[in-house]
């Protein structure tokens, strides 16, 4: 089985605001080997670290700090909500050619590893339950993403998730995704809006700063800052709408005028600033640059790409030097388009670059950023990819 990592090109922190994002998944990831197990167990062998763990299907004990974790969260929800289903043991052995909490969706990644394992071994989609409340690959994936965050689907109730207070733009990517093209989704509830095709002219060039995106403690309590800002708006005047939808519904003046009159433990100044990157990154950026990639203009891309990089450092505050570094330096050495992407707080930066020059854009990005931060020299990782796709259907 392979579950690959994702490409976040445009959507900073918009799906769980009900926004638009473009993504794609990329052709690094997990690779695993699965067979049914004696014993009413997960296991998994992790051949990257040397490593097997054993988590019981009955009572996954929580494990605090440790990559595990997430599947201990995959496995008790499965529990939960399929409990006549997980009867025979399975036996994972993977490695990933993925950088490690690099902001590429290495552990959404390992959480639908672990889902599609369980559901090879004991068949969950033939269950009532399954077919009662999933009925498409974009039920699917919100449910992985509820999974993770912790929140019911439908009348498949939640448990207290693992990670950050995301939506399920990660999920949507790597399973939704399609080899040598971009989609375009919409979230609450997930659309495919869109394919593009992604020009065999042009490659994907990935640096990780060395920074971990990590999705516990301080990193996970920033991220979800931002998300709460948005969580309070849409309770306090959404009356179960999105922002997303709220815009459309009031409009974006009254939209402020109500965040202007609100009392709140955060800042007026900084919800504002969280909703006007959210209003230009799902209203004018990602429809101009769905617009450039339907007419075949990637060439064209790079201009809206900044100004998106350059509100997550002005008002989401994600950015840190080093991101900033790479996706300009990138920009002065000649990419067509260059952003930080994922939840920001360290991470990633993709470049879009001419085939034929990847691999020399790559030898000088990555010269250029260890010379102005040598301290992670043996911790970032620069390499070339493409769109592809999972082989989860």
């Amino acid at each position: 089985m392979f579950i690959p990592g994702r490409i976040e090109v445009l959507g900073k922190h918009t799906d769980y605001c009900g926004g638009r994002s473009i993504v794609c998944a990329i052709d690094r990831g997990f690779h695993s080997e699965i067979e049914e197990h004696s014993e009413p167990a997960l296991v998994l062998e992790n051949l990257d670290v040397s490593e097997r763990i054993t988590i019981a299907l009955n009572d996954p004990a929580n494990l605090p700090g440790h990559w595990g974790n997430y599947a201990v969260e995959t496995v008790r929800r499965l529990a939960s909500n399929f409990p006549d289903r997980l009867k025979a043991g399975v036996k994972i052995r993977f490695h990933s050619d993925l950088p490690k909490a690099a902001g590429l969706s290495s552990s959404s990644a390992l959480m639908i590893m672990v889902f599609g394992a369980i559901d090879l071994v004991n068949d969950l989609r033939g269950s009532s339950r399954y077919q009662d409340n999933i009925h498409s690959d974009l039920d699917l994936a919100e449910y992985l993403g509820c999974i993770e965050n912790g929140q019911s689907f439908r009348e498949l109730a939640g448990s207290a998730g693992v990670g950050t207070f995301g939506g399920s733009q990660d999920h949507a990517s790597i399973l939704l995704g399609k080899a040598d093209h971009l989609s375009a989704f919409s979230f609450s509830p997930l659309r495919n809006d869109a394919d593009f095709s992604f020009p065999n002219t042009h490659s994907f060039v990935i640096a990780a700063s060395g920074v971990a995106a990590e999705k516990t403690g301080a990193a996970r309590d920033s991220y979800n800052r931002v998300s709460r800002m948005v969580s309070e708006i849409t309770g306090t005047f959404g009356k179960g709408l999105t922002l997303a939808q709220m815009f459309e519904e009031f409009g974006v003046d009254d939209v402020l005028l109500k965040i202007g009159r609100m009392r709140s433990k955060f800042m007026t100044s900084e919800m504002l600033d969280r909703v006007e990157q959210f209003r230009i990154e799902n209203f004018e950026i990602i429809p101009a640059v769905s617009e450039m990639l339907t007419n075949g203009r990637i060439v064209d891309i790079g201009d809206p790409i900044d100004l998106s990089q350059e509100n997550a450092e002005r008002f989401l505050g994600n950015q840190i030097a080093e991101t900033a570094f790479l996706q300009r330096s990138a920009r002065e050495i000649g990419a067509v388009a260059a952003s930080a992407f994922g939840a920001g707080f360290g991470g990633s930066v993709y470049s879009v670059v001419p085939r034929s020059d990847a691999d020399g854009f790559t030898v000088e990005w990555q010269r250029v950023y260890r010379n102005r931060f040598p301290q992670h020299a043996e911790t970032s990782e620069f390499f070339t990819t493409r769109p592809s796709q999972s082989d989860l259907r």
